[in-house]
C-alpha cells in the first residue's frame, strides 16, 4: 500500500479560514455592472467558482452507468440512495488506481469538482479510488497532508539548493540500521576525508517520531552540518509511519540546513519526502547526491587547467601580435609635429585671405545700403507712399459700413431659412419624434411591436409610451 499512499491526493487542498471551516464562497457576479453574460462566460465563471471552492473532496457512493470508451478514460455515475453525480477518471489516473471500477462497487473516491462547459454540467474529476471502508490511518494521513499543504510546507518555492562539497554532513538515522553503513560506504568511495555528524534516533516504533524530530533539532542547534540526510533503509508502510508524522514533517520544515529525505525504496513516498529540500530513493543515493566523486572532480580540474593554460598562451600570442602591429604603425612624433606645423601655417594663411575677402564684400554692401537710405530720405519715394496710404485709408473708412450692412442682411436671411427648416418649427406644429428603446428613430410602424416601449420628443419636453397597436 505504500506505493499508492498519495496516488489519489489532489494537488491543492481546501482553503480554510483557520477555524476549521471552509472559507466563504466569493460572489459569482463580483463588481456588478449591467453588461449581460454569454452562456459560455456564465459557465466559465461557475467553473472557476466550483474549482476554486472545492479543489479537493472525498465522496462515498456506488458506481453506476460505467463506460470505457477507446480513449482510455472511464465515465460513470456515483450514486447513493437520494442523489447522483457524473464522474470521470482520466486515462493517466486510471493506471494509478488500486482497483478496477465495476458497476455496483461501493467506493470512496477523492477528486475535485469541475464543470463541463459545452453542456453546462458539473462533474467530479476522480484522482483516487478505494473500496469503501479504508482504514482510519489513511484517513488521518490524508487530513494531515491537506493541513500541511494548506500551510505551504510542500511548496516548491521553499525548497533550497544543496551545498557543493559540504564540510560537515549531518545524518539522522539509527546507528543499528544498515542506512548509516550504506552512507559511510558510499562517502568513502566518492570523497575520502569527509566529516560526518551522526544524530542517533529510532526510525520505527511509537517513540520514533519524537526521536527523529529531536535529532534534527540537535543538528540544527549544533550548526556545523551544512546538509542533513534523514532516512532509513526502507520497509513496509507500517515501518515508515514515523516519516509520515507531523512532528517529523515540521522538524524538517524548520531546519536551517537543507534536508535530504532518504526513506526506503523508489516506490515509497512519505510526507517527509514531500517537505524535504531533496528526495532520494535510498540512503546510498542520498550519499551520492551530497558528495561528488573526488576522482571525477580531479579529472575535471585537470581538464580545466589545461584549457586555461592553452587559452592563456593563445591570448598572450594575440597580444604580442597586436603590440607588433601597433609598433609598426607608430611613427616618429617629430614627423607628426612638422606636418602639424605646416598644416597650421596653411590654415592661418587661408583664414587671413578669407577674412580680407569677407571684409571687402561687407564694405561694398554697406555702401549700397547707405545709397538706398539716402535715396528714400531725399528722393520722391517717401511722399508717394504717404499719399498712397492716405487714399487707401479713405476708401477703407467709406466702404466699411456698407460691407457690414450687406453682411448683416445676408445673416438675417440665412437665419430666417434656418428657422423654416428647423425640426423645432415642425414640432411646434404638432408633430413628434419617435424613438425605440434603443434610441433609434422609428420611421415605419413595422419597426415596433405591440408592447414595445417608445420615447416621444415634443416641441416642449418629451414622454415615454408603450405601443398598443400597429397599423
Amino acid at each position: 500500500m505504500a506505493r499508492d499512499l498519495f496516488s489519489d491526493l489532489a494537488p491543492d487542498p481546501i482553503v480554510t479560514d483557520g477555524s476549521g471551516e471552509s472559507a466563504p464562497i466569493p460572489p459569482l457576479f463580483a463588481g456588478g455592472g449591467d453588461e449581460p453574460l454569454t452562456v459560455s462566460e456564465l459557465n466559465g465563471r461557475i467553473r472557476d467558482l466550483l474549482e476554486g471552492s472545492y479543489p479537493y473532496v472525498r465522496v462515498r457512493g456506488e458506481i453506476a452507468d460505467l463506460r470505457r470508451p477507446p480513449s482510455g478514460h472511464i465515465y460513470f455515475t456515483l450514486i447513493d440512495a437520494d442523489s447522483q453525480i457524473r464522474s470521470v477518471v482520466w486515462r493517466t489516473t486510471v493506471r494509478r488506481l488500486p482497483l478496477s471500477p465495476r458497476v455496483g462497487d461501493a467506493v470512496l473516491v477523492t477528486g475535485r469538482v469541475s464543470v463541463y462547459l459545452p453542456r453546462g454540467e458539473y462533474q467530479l474529476v476522480v484522482e483516487g479510488m478505494l473500496p469503501r471502508g479504508a482504514g482510519d490511518e489513511r484517513e488521518r494521513l490524508l487530513r494531515l497532508h491537506a493541513l500541511l499543504a494548506a500551510e505551504g510546507l510542500f511548496a516548491e518555492a521553499r525548497k533550497r539548493p544543496l551545498p557543493f562539497l559540504p564540510e560537515v554532513i549531518g545524518v539522522v538515522t539509527s546507528t543499528a540500521g544498515a542506512a548509516i553503513h550504506d552512507i559511510m560506504r558510499v562517502l568513502d568511495q566518492r570523497f575520502p576525508g569527509y566529516h560526518l555528524l551522526l544524530a542517533h534516533a529510532q526510525v520505527q516504533g511509537a517513540a520514533a517520531p519524537e526521536e527523529i524530530a529531536a535529532a534534527l533539532d540537535r543538528l540544527n542547534a549544533d550548526a556545523r552540518a551544512a546538509v542533513i540526510i534523514c532516512g532509513r533503509g526502507g520497509g513496509s508502510a507500517e515501518d515508515l509511519a514515523a516519516f509520515n508524522s507531523e512532528l517529523v514533517v515540521r522538524a524538517i520544515a524548520r531546519s536551517r540546513a537543507p534536508v535530504i529525505s532518504a526513506v526506503g525504496h523508489e516506490v515509497d513516498i512519505t510526507l517527509a519526502d514531500l517537505v524535504a529540500d531533496w528526495r532520494c530513493a535510498t540512503p546510498s543515493a542520498a550519499a551520492e547526491r551530497v558528495l561528488p566523486e573526488k576522482r571525477l572532480l580531479h579529472d575535471q580540474l585537470q581538464v580545466l587547467q589545461e584549457r586555461l593554460i592553452l587559452a592563456t598562451h593563445h591570448l598572450l600570442r594575440q597580444q604580442h601580435e597586436r603590440v607588433r602591429l601597433q609598433r609598426a604603425r607608430l611613427r616618429d612624433p617629430r614627423r607628426h609635429l612638422e606636418h602639424s606645423r605646416q598644416r597650421c601655417d596653411e590654415a592661418v594663411e587661408r583664414l587671413r585671405r578669407a577674412l580680407h575677402a569677407r571684409l571687402l564684400d561687407r564694405r561694398g554692401r554697406l555702401a549700397q545700403l547707405q545709397e538706398r537710405l539716402l535715396a528714400w530720405r531725399e528722393g520722391r519715394y517717401l511722399p508717394f507712399w504717404r499719399q498712397r496710404i492716405a487714399i487707401d485709408l479713405t476708401r477703407l473708412l467709406r466702404a466699411g459700413p456698407e460691407v457690414i450692412h450687406a453682411r448683416g442682411e445676408r445673416l438675417a436671411a440665412l437665419h430666417a431659412r434656418l428657422l423654416v427648416l428647423s425640426p423645432q418649427a415642425t414640432l411646434k406644429r404638432g408633430f413628434a419624434i419617435v424613438r425605440d428603446d434603443q434610441g433609434q428613430l422609428v420611421r415605419d410602424s413595422d419597426a415596433v411591436r405591440p408592447g414595445d416601449a417608445i420615447a416621444l420628443t415634443l416641441a416642449r419636453g418629451g414622454m415615454q409610451a408603450r405601443v398598443t397597436r400597429c397599423e
